[in-house]
């Protein structure tokens, strides 16, 4: 089950980035953990993050860099193929319709990487959603406490 709903932010600051992984991840870890542990059941929420980070600063070098390939052999290789070539190896993209290879990918990625049922897949849009409006919720709740306290401080 997702604890809290699933997002993310760039940050071009290794430090800022380091502070966000231990306030938003490390510390609710251990949080979650102490917790589990008193109630007597099985820490597993340090486990998850360092794994996390782990394949975070796998795909760092390739998530912040800027690529770029040339497709000038693929384009010629399409217009040598003969009608029936193109309609067995078919790869031409302007065809494909996005949001259906999207749809497709997650779905996919649900069931054979994650081991997930589809038939699950409202439910968990549905913790989703709800997920969604309580982040918003207490976000707009910490923002309200912490202008309290400036004007509290400040003013």
């Amino acid at each position: 089950n997702v604890v809290r709903y699933p997002g993310g932010s760039y940050k071009e600051s290794a430090i800022l980035h380091k502070i966000c992984q231990v306030t938003l991840h490390s510390l609710p870890a251990y949080l979650m953990d102490t917790m589990a542990y008193m109630m007597g059941k099985k820490p597993v929420m340090i486990r998850v993050v360092e794994k996390m980070h782990k394949a975070q600063k796998a795909i760092e070098y390739f998530a912040t860099n800027e690529w770029a390939w040339s497709t000038d052999n693929v384009e010629k290789l399409n217009m040598e193929l003969t009608e029936v070539d193109r309609q067995t190896f078919n790869f031409d993209l302007s065809a494909l319709s996005w949001p259906d290879f999207i749809d497709d990918y997650v779905k996919g990625t649900r069931q054979f990487v994650f081991k997930e049922d589809l038939a699950t897949l409202d439910q968990a849009r549905r913790h989703s959603d709800k997920m969604f409006w309580i982040e918003k919720c207490l976000q707009i709740l910490l923002f309200i406490v912490f202008g309290k306290l400036f004007t509290w401080l400040f003013c």
